[in-house]
């Protein structure tokens, strides 16, 4: 890269660093608001944008650094594919865990990656689809236990969709 011979490596890595975690939050609001339904070709697509985002990123930083930053997409891939409402609570509750600033734990629209995610899919009847959203609402207020959640890892909060658009077809399942 020609950049890095103009700044400092250190601060290099900072931009790139920087960099990942935006093009993360880029993907994830494109994710989450496609027109598409998710088939099984977007979940090996999203899984061949990982390998490419990783190969990219690690060779400015660290490849521990590079699998903390897209460890979400793998997370909400995994979302996306699970085959039974058992799995998405189950991937749900480990999202809590690792991304706790997630809107799916602390915004107002609280299961909204998981609304959103079963919007997309196919097949899912709109009665199952709510189940599972409030399944995942008691994890949610289970997990919190009435403290406010520290700062993770991935800035969901910066994700565009998930900020209260108005008019939002996801309010439905709620």
């Amino acid at each position: 890269m020609t950049f890095y011979r103009y700044i400092e490596e250190r601060l290099f890595k900072r931009f790139v660093e920087a960099c990942l975690e935006e093009t993360v939050v880029i993907y994830v609001d494109l994710l989450l608001t496609q027109k598409t339904h998710i088939r099984e070709e977007t979940i090996e697509r999203m899984r061949l944008d990982e390998e490419i985002l990783m190969d990219f990123f690690t060779e400015s930083i660290s490849i521990s650094k590079a699998e903390k930053s897209l460890r979400i997409l793998s997370d909400l891939r995994e979302l996306a594919s699970a085959d039974s409402f058992d799995t998405i609570t189950h991937v749900y509750a480990n999202i809590l865990e690792h991304y706790p600033d997630c809107p799916i734990c602390s915004f107002t629209v609280q299961p909204a990656v998981v609304q959103k995610l079963l919007t997309l899919r196919e097949g899912i009847p709109r009665e199952d689809a709510k189940e599972v959203v409030k399944q995942c609402k008691e994890l949610h207020e289970n997990s919190l236990g009435g403290k406010i959640p520290p700062k993770s890892v991935f800035g969901f909060s910066k994700v565009k969709c998930l900020n209260g658009a108005k008019g939002s077809i996801w309010g439905k399942l709620t």
